[in-house]
């Protein structure tokens, strides 16, 4: 009987040591892993100075709303002061002064009317005269001129026939008072423009025939040398008396 009891306590202790020896086996084995293992880095950020704290914007108190307007009143116009009541004596006074006004009126408008008609008609008086003295002075001016142009005319005419008298044979007129007309033509070089044209005969053909000569033989003529004064020779009307 005490056999088998040794035997069961022989089992226990063998179960016991094989298991701390396992414990002791596993406990070595994770020891050595666990060293092997290098142990992770640490990262530090260094500052020079530290960051401002971001500034959290100030709340804006909240104004309170205004006030609301007071309605506005209105206010009832004041009604019109009655018009005065005119009696007769008055409204008739009003009335003449009124027409005595518009008479005033009236008459200073006729007034000025009268007096613009009289300065229009001194004016057109005075315009009138200026006209009439520049015209005046013009005729004279005018007068002047045909007065010395006639004179050229005259003189120079003279010239002329007395040229021709210089060439003429009387003894072929007679001894009457025979008259003739004769038309030329002249150049203002004074020389003739075509044949003499008889335009009055004085009854004797040789008398007449010898002033023809004579016109003919004084060509050329003296003619003025202005040449307002020489349009008048152009055409020449003479008048002969040979025996004068």
């Amino acid at each position: 009987m005490i056999a088998p009891a040794a035997d069961h306590y022989r089992f226990q202790s063998g179960a016991l040591a094989l298991l701390v020896h396992a414990a002791f086996f596993a406990l070595l084995i994770f020891g050595i892993t666990w060293q092997a293992k290098e142990p992770a880095g640490v990262v530090v950020d260094l500052w020079s100075n530290l960051p401002t704290p971001e500034a959290k914007p100030a709340i804006k108190p909240v104004e309170p709303p205004p006030p609301a307007p007071e309605p506005i009143k209105k206010v009832a116009p004041k009604p019109a002061p009655p018009a005065p009541v005119k009696t007769p004596d008055i409204a008739l006074k009003e009335k003449r002064v009124q027409e005595e006004k518009r008479k005033q009126e009236q008459m200073k408008q006729e007034q000025l009317k009268k007096e613009q008609l009289k300065q229009e008609q001194t004016r057109l008086a005075e315009q009138a005269r200026q006209q009439q003295a520049q015209a005046d002075l013009a005729r004279r001016a005018q007068a002047q001129q045909s007065a010395a142009q006639q004179s050229i005319v005259n003189d120079y005419t003279g010239r002329i026939q007395s040229k021709i008298q210089s060439k003429l044979n009387k003894a072929l007129c007679g001894d009457g008072k025979p008259q003739l007309e004769f038309d030329i033509a002249l150049l203002p070089t004074g020389q003739l423009r075509g044949n003499p044209i008889l335009r009055k005969g004085s009854g004797l053909a040789a008398c007449d025939k010898a002033v023809e000569n004579a016109i003919l033989q004084s060509d050329p003529l003296p003619v003025p040398p202005q040449p307002e004064a020489f349009s008048f020779f152009r055409e020449l009307h003479l008048k002969f008396r040979p025996n004068e």
